[in-house]
């Protein structure tokens, strides 16, 4: 229903991942009581788990099997909700692009979603938290950005915030006097990433024609003459007075040439006085050409003509290109029949 092309990016579980990535690295240094002497080094041990399941993981036994309590300092991170940003949503009809052959590409469209993350400190003591928390808090400023190719495409990574939102503390000191003290760090994070549909081929727009007319309404108007495949000779120039009839003085009709398409035997003219009539011959007054007319249009007048390429031709989507443009305006433009 929603569509017939099966797709699956795996953003989640990237998401998820690079969140990971962030935090997969945090070293722990314990001194002497002086704290001039380093004693020991620790890698602090990173798990996606939730909190309560770590928690109780870390704080309770029910099999009875463990030697040892588990040992802290631990680090555990979720992703707790994922929402739809309205705020940075897109026109429904914008689309990224990217390159896939000479003649096709591939059309991308996001959609804006928050990703909200919850990471979590276990220590046995101040010193040892405020050691971790204090070498994530200064990387988020409030906010970690990571370049990210999110779909597979090397030319669509994109900048993805990773903000850091809140900060809390606790300490949990309740239970039996053999019970060890343990304090938590609360980090809440959101992720500004985006959900991608699936990726559809297009294809590739090489060149662009635009061309302007101006509306011919009435007769008295006409501004084009075809004439007969008969009885005619040579090439009217532009701008030149065209006329019907023996000579220019006693003329019914005359005219000025704006263009002439000699292949289609096509004439346009402008400033028409008096009426021209089929089966008639118009004769220009300097190129002596003559031809006979068969017939009027009511096609509106080609002003110009706009032709764009990328340059270079072979230049893909979202790539840096410049443009080759051809303007050409009335009279001296090649006619597209």
């Amino acid at each position: 229903m929603l569509s017939n092309t099966h797709f699956y990016h795996r953003i989640v579980r990237k998401m998820v991942v690079s969140f990971g990535t962030i935090f997969n690295n945090i070293r722990l240094v314990r001194y002497n009581k002086a704290g001039t002497q380093e004693i020991e080094r620790i890698i602090v041990p990173l798990q996606y788990a939730q909190k309560e399941k770590f928690y109780a993981r870390i704080t309770q036994d029910p099999e009875l099997t463990k030697e040892v309590q588990m040992t802290l300092p631990r680090m555990s991170f979720e992703l707790t909700a994922i929402n739809y940003d309205p705020l940075r949503k897109r026109n429904l009809y914008a689309e990224s692009y990217s390159p896939e052959s000479g003649q096709t590409i591939k059309a991308i469209r996001a959609v804006p979603y928050d990703f909200n993350f919850e990471l979590n400190i276990y220590v046995r003591n101040v010193e040892d938290g405020t050691q971790i928390v204090e070498q994530i808090l200064p990387y988020f400023n409030p906010d970690l950005n990571l370049s990210l190719d999110i779909i597979g495409l090397s030319d669509q990574k994109i900048d993805v915030p990773f903000i850091l939102q809140s900060v809390n503390y606790n300490v949990d000191d309740v239970g039996s006097p053999d019970n060890l003290r343990m304090l938590t760090w609360t980090l809440s994070f959101t992720v500004k990433g985006y959900m991608y549909g699936p990726i559809a081929s297009v294809d590739v727009i090489r060149k662009v024609t635009a061309n302007t007319y101006a509306m011919v309404t009435t007769p008295e108007d006409q501004r084009v003459v075809y004439f007969a495949n008969t009885g005619g000779q040579g090439t009217f120039r532009s701008g030149e007075l065209v006329y019907e009839g023996r000579t220019i003085t006693s003329a019914n009709a005359t005219a000025y040439v704006d263009a002439w398409d000699s292949e289609a035997l096509v004439l346009y003219v402008s400033d028409q006085k008096g009426i021209l009539k089929d089966g008639r011959f118009l004769t220009g007054a300097l190129s002596n050409a003559s031809y006979n007319i068969s017939s009027f249009g009511t096609n509106d007048y080609q002003l110009t003509k706009l032709q764009v390429t990328p340059d270079p031709t072979t230049a893909n989507a979202n790539t840096a290109f410049g443009f080759d443009e051809i303007l050409q305006e009335a009279p001296n433009i090649t006619w597209v029949k």
